[in-house]
């Protein structure tokens, strides 16, 4: 199999500003969160973002690999564990990501906001777990 690694490197340095503004973001109270339409604008886009880079990445993995194409996007997240770039309690994690981004962007309800803000701090956590395991999942790859 072989990726572009500079394209995946490319679409993880670009989060990087993102990544910033989330921090800033998470950092705040709850209270001041709910109280600040600017904010949960901000955050809905970084959201959208984020979990599209992680798509990015995951569909150009696959598009890549000798799997099936994908389905759905949840899809595509699970077959990153069959070409062996992430396990299946990984894949949930980022898989729940995907499913966020998914009411941000197709508007399916009214977005409980403090179901937002918890969903932020955990993109922070989640998206640095799926940015350590590509990176080594391509050293692995240039070392063959």
């Amino acid at each position: 199999m072989t990726v572009n690694s500079d394209f995946i490197k490319e679409k993880l340095a670009y989060s990087k500003k993102y990544i910033e503004r989330l921090r800033r973001i998470i950092e705040i109270s709850e209270e001041k969160f709910l109280d600040d339409f600017s904010l949960q604008l901000q955050s809905e886009r970084i959201f959208e973002v984020i979990s599209q880079i992680m798509l990015d990445i995951c569909t150009h993995i696959i598009a890549h690999s000798s799997e099936t194409p994908p389905s759905s996007y949840t899809d595509c997240v699970k077959r990153l564990v069959d070409v062996g770039v992430i396990n299946e309690e990984e894949a949930s994690y980022f898989i729940n990501i995907i499913k966020m981004r998914n009411l941000l962007v197709h508007q399916y309800g009214i977005i409980n906001l403090e179901i937002l803000f918890t969903s932020l701090k955990m993109l922070d956590s989640d998206f640095e777990k799926f940015k350590e395991l590509i990176l080594s999942w391509i050293e692995k790859q240039t070392h063959f």
